[in-house]
């Protein structure tokens, strides 16, 4: 019998590797697989990780939308906050524009009393020099001023509505003013009419009433007379409100040279005297700091301008103290939907043990299941963020067409918003997707 032959060994069978001399072989950590069998490592490319995510998150609409309901909240609250903030702040500044910042008040100097140089020297007719017509006229060229008129303030005076005992009567504040000034207060007249440059020129004794002292007095309508210190002055009309100087709404109202009789025999606190300018939109600043010196010029120290404040920046601390309380109150909401995303995703990982794992037992990697879990929160975050931001820019446009505003959206806030809703299904997904990993395969397939 001859010898058996040693069968040849096949190619296709793979050669363990040999051992180190000297000692057993060391096994290697990760084991290749069996290339004969056809199995391969697992791979999760990221179409893989945003279709899984996209199934998952897509395939209960409704239960997602309420998971990611803070985050939308959160979103919107922001946006529509900025936007109307943006929105109001810009009607503020505009009205601010048109009322109060086209008004500059020109006084004496805080130092300076009523007879002292030059604010009480006095010029033709009772008046200090700067209150005269050749101050005016250096006034009226300057670029930015629309209207400047003098006034004279009486407190303290005696009306009554006629010389009898038992007639009405009262103590009330009497205002000179010529005509250019009557137009830079812009008093609303209900009844009547106002007085016009002839009756100022002239000192014709007329008045015109608030409404509130008109019925104290028992004066309805035009044509009676009201004594003022004892002097008879014919009602023309009756006013319920006032563009600018408040203080001339319970004021009776008189032409200017018929005041200066009434200033010199005053007998209460002595005449306030100041003159109102009406400017530009934009211009009161630069109207305030050159007025004194058109009036003055000789000595323009003593006498100071009351002008608003830059509506610039009143602009800016509207905005900036909306947009601090639009944050606070969006991220208390983001906050908010982060939590609920997490606590769904928490109470799904006990629903999905056995899918996850089935995932672990077929091949999939801890870091796998991480990723999945990880993307489906930021997936719903991100649309939560999106639906907020879509949801504020329609309630900003709705609220000001509503009120015949210019709308003013913020695109960046809307991006902001987006993003926070991204971040805050970021964070929501860490805790359930750490414990997602730490599912053993056999231990879940045995539930």
């Amino acid at each position: 019998m001859g010898e058996l032959s040693t069968p040849a060994e096949s190619p296709a069978t793979p050669r363990p590797p040999a051992a180190p001399e000297g000692g057993r072989r060391r096994p290697s950590r990760r084991s290749p697989l069996p290339a004969h069998l056809g199995l391969r490592p697992g791979r999760f490319r990221l179409r893989d990780l945003c279709t899984e995510a996209g199934r998952s998150v897509g395939g209960h609409p409704v239960r997602s939308l309420l998971t990611a309901l803070g985050t939308v909240l959160g979103a919107a609250a922001f946006v529509a906050t900025l936007g109307l903030s943006s929105t109001l702040s810009q009607q503020v500044t505009a009205t601010f524009d048109i009322k109060r910042a086209t008004e500059v008040t020109v006084l004496p100097g805080e130092d300076d009393g009523p007879e002292e140089s030059p604010a009480g020297q006095s010029a033709a007719g009772g008046s200090p020099e700067w209150q005269s017509d050749a101050a005016l006229d250096r006034l009226l060229p300057l670029a930015g001023v629309e209207a400047a008129g003098r006034r004279v303030l009486l407190e303290q005076q005696t009306l009554a509505a006629g010389t009898g005992r038992g007639a009405p009567a009262l103590e009330g504040t009497v205002i000179g003013m010529d005509s250019a000034a009557f137009a830079a207060v812009e008093p609303r007249v209900t009844v009547g009419r106002t007085f016009d440059t002839y009756h100022d020129r002239a000192g014709a004794p007329v008045v015109l009433l608030p409404a509130g002292m008109a019925h104290t007095l028992g004066v309805v309508r035009p044509g009676g007379s009201v004594f003022i210190n004892d002097r008879a002055f014919t009602v023309i009309g009756i006013f319920d409100d006032v563009a600018r100087r408040p203080e001339t709404l319970p004021a009776a109202v008189v032409p200017f040279s018929a005041a200066e009789p009434l200033a010199a025999a005053a007998q209460g606190p002595p005449a306030t005297r100041d003159v109102v300018i009406r400017t530009a939109p934009g211009a009161a600043q630069l109207i305030g700091g050159q007025a004194p010196l058109a009036l003055s010029p000789g000595e323009p120290e003593a006498l100071r301008a009351v002008a608003p404040p830059d509506p610039r920046s009143m602009r800016r601390e509207v905005e900036d103290s909306v947009t601090r309380m639009a944050v606070v109150l969006s991220a208390v909401s983001l906050a908010i939907g982060a939590v609920s995303i997490g606590n769904a995703a928490t109470a799904g990982i006990t629903a999905r043990v056995s899918e996850i794992g089935l995932r672990r037992a077929l091949g999939a990697r801890r870091v796998h299941v991480f990723a999945q879990l990880m993307a489906e929160t930021t997936l719903l975050g991100g649309a939560g963020g999106l639906l907020g931001a879509v949801a504020g820019i329609v309630v900003t446009v709705t609220v000001s067409l509503l009120n015949t505003w210019q709308p003013v959206l913020d695109v960046t806030g809307a991006l902001a918003a987006a993003g926070g809703g991204v971040l805050a299904g970021l964070l929501a997904g860490l805790l359930p997707a750490v414990r997602a990993v730490r599912i053993e395969p056999v231990s879940a397939l045995q539930r």
